[in-house]
């Protein structure tokens, strides 16, 4: 019985692996990430701090984008920290959850894999943020944005902490013009930043 956990743990992993393989992806290019979260009109909350702009808080998604190498179909197995560990008969097992997709977003937390209880935020299936469409990606991360609040007594909303999660502290300094200065602006055509 004490072996139990661990094979589900590993078929669990193995039935990632294998959707993610059996799925189509694509690689996104920065600019055309910045592009599309510039079109979903994401809006900085005051729990992000009072100096964010639009523009900051859109590189920093880019930058955390990075860590999937641009990739929809991106998953990535972590272990749980070692105070989210739980019991199991005499065993002390440490869950490992899953990230999802381009901005890498959590089993736990975002979507629901199946394999994990989650808070399922976005109300989806973890497959939904694997494909090569990532509109319900940014949707996704719109909905946590949107429930990123300050947290007053009573309230269900997501803790602030979350926002570790979607803005990871290795793009905190990221300069969106220097960042996207590859990037066509609006003014300049795409075609004449080709050649």
């Amino acid at each position: 019985m004490k072996s139990v956990l661990p094979v589900k743990m590993l078929a669990a992993l193995a039935l990632v692996l294998l959707v993610s393989s059996a799925t189509e992806g694509r690689v996104l290019s920065k600019c055309e990430l910045k592009e599309r979260l510039e079109a979903a009109q994401i809006q900085v909350i005051r729990a992000m701090g009072d100096n964010m702009t639009v523009n900051d808080l859109i590189a920093r998604l880019v930058c955390k984008a990075n860590a999937s190498g641009f990739n929809t179909s991106f998953v990535k197995a972590i272990a749980a920290r070692p105070k989210e560990s739980f019991t199991f008969g005499h065993q002390k097992q440490r869950p490992v959850w899953q990230l999802y997709g381009v901005f890498q977003l959590s089993d736990q937390l975002a979507c629901d894999s199946g394999m994990m209880p989650s808070r399922n935020v976005c109300n989806m299936s973890c497959s939904a943020l694997i494909d090569d469409d990532v509109t319900d990606d940014i949707a996704c991360l719109k909905t946590m944005i949107d429930s990123i609040k300050p947290k007053p007594k009573n309230d269900i909303t997501l803790p602030l902490a979350t926002l570790n999660t979607i803005l990871v502290k290795e793009c905190r300094f990221v300069v969106p013009s220097r960042y996207f200065a590859e990037c066509p602006t609006a003014t300049t055509p795409i075609a004449d930043c080709l050649h």
